[in-house]
């Protein structure tokens, strides 16, 4: 995983930067794969760390597998873990800019996608700010 410290909350801190001062862009993806096999979600994890990563503006990539053996969520009544997923893509982009840069780069759009999506049953993208 890549990663830099997070933006300070102070206002001098957010005004050092046009970027900065528009808030990081968090933008995670959670897929449910139709094969979910070993082989199958390795492979989607790779197309992801081939394809997702090292975007203009990326300050942070992970890819990531559900973590199915948790009990946490059992422990506390209260508490709903959603595990409607096989794998994770999470990035933080500097801005809006770098983030809007990235979902219509050739990476994403002509290769990840096409590559990825013959093995999706459901995507759920989340995007949010830094404030």
């Amino acid at each position: 995983m890549k990663s830099v410290p997070s933006a300070g909350t102070t206002a001098g801190a957010r005004a050092t930067s046009s970027a900065a001062a528009e808030g990081r862009i968090h933008h995670d993806i959670f897929i449910t794969l139709k094969d979910k096999s070993s082989a199958a979600v390795q492979k989607q994890l790779e197309l992801g760390k081939k394809y997702l990563t090292d975007h203009a503006g990326e300050l942070s990539f992970s890819a990531t597998a559900l973590a199915d053996d948790l009990t946490r969520h059992k422990q506390v009544a209260y508490l709903f873990n959603d595990d409607g997923f096989d794998v994770a893509f999470h990035m933080v982009f500097s801005g809006r800019q770098a983030h809007d840069a990235y979902q219509v780069s050739d990476a994403h759009v002509k290769h990840f996608i096409p590559e990825s999506n013959p093995n999706w049953v459901k995507i759920r993208v989340f995007d949010s700010v830094e404030r």
